[in-house]
């Protein structure tokens, strides 16, 4: 009986310990910016290697990492793949780590988000039903992820995030006075080439793109064109394995640069592809070469 009666007290401190906890504001459930507050002091980085800026109220990672030897060249801005984080893992973070020791510090930004694939689902009284114009898009094309008003919308949404996170590497890139060179790839690349023609963002020394591309049709036929127009100097790599979307346009993306006479740029096509280390070592080797004699921060 004594027994019974020690459980039962001790179940009843336990109950009462966790309302307790519930209703102490201290130790109530933590808002979404404080959660990634939290996890930066988890980091398998070093802690002075993670920056934030805060964008619509929400913290998103800055990573930096500092000048390596006597060089100091400048900044290298780096901003990896959608739906990445700044320490995407493959070609980007390698970059990241490695374009140090050549003079240049590295700011790698947290990517802008992709919008979650449709969810086309049928009810189930309408499986059997006859349909009426059920394909709109050609049978040798892609269906469309989302509604055009929902594609449009987000669209801003990306551009948006990007403008706002540019305008605060001024503050955070004070230390590494000098050039400033653009490293970014894939949708980002191509979000990127949109806002420096529509002179949203400020143009780099130099920018370098890696396998540009936009998932939107049109978009990406007048990708190749906003490249041309660019009067700041361009690396465009190109590797076997990029994005259809982006193998698509390589050769326009040159020819039109030929055309339009355009003397600071630069195409390299990669032999191997991107999940082979040996090509991440050429692609760094080929940025430091383009970035240092484009610059003039040799």
């Amino acid at each position: 009986m004594a027994r019974i009666i020690s459980l039962l007290f001790c179940l009843l401190l336990g109950f009462t310990t966790i309302s307790a906890r519930a209703a102490d504001p201290a130790t109530a459930a933590p808002t979404p910016a404080e959660v990634s507050a939290k996890k930066l002091n988890n980091r398998y980085l070093p802690e002075n290697e993670v920056k934030q800026i805060t964008i619509d109220n929400q913290p998103y990672d800055l990573l930096v990492r500092p000048w390596e030897g006597k060089k100091k060249l400048g900044a290298a801005i780096i901003l990896p793949a959608t739906n990445g984080t700044a320490d995407a893992p493959g070609l980007m973070a390698f970059v990241r780590r490695n374009i140090n020791p050549a003079g240049w510090a590295s700011l790698s930004l947290t990517p802008p988000t992709e919008l979650p694939a449709a969810n086309f689902a049928t009810a189930a009284t309408e499986v059997t039903s006859p349909g009426a114009a059920q394909l709109s898009s050609p049978s040798n094309k892609p269906s469309p992820k989302i509604k055009p008003e929902d594609n449009s919308k987000h669209l801003q949404e990306q551009e948006d995030f990007l403008v706002q996170s540019m305008s605060q590497l001024d503050a955070v890139g004070a230390d590494y006075v000098g050039k400033r060179i653009l490293i970014t790839a894939d949708q980002s690349a191509g979000l990127l080439i949109s806002l420096l023609s529509q002179k949203k963002i400020a143009d780099p020394d130099v920018l370098i793109v890696i396998n540009p591309y936009r998932e939107d049709e049109k978009l990406n036929q007048a990708l190749a064109e906003q490249l041309a127009k660019l009067t700041l100097p361009i690396l465009d790599i190109q590797s076997p394995d990029g994005h259809p979307a982006s193998l698509e346009t390589a050769a326009n993306r040159k020819i039109l640069a030929v055309t339009l006479k355009s003397p600071n740029y630069r195409q390299t096509s990669l032999a191997l592809n991107l999940d082979n280390e040996s090509a991440w070592q050429n692609c760094l080797n080929a940025i430091k070469g383009f970035s240092a004699r484009m610059s003039g921060a040799q």
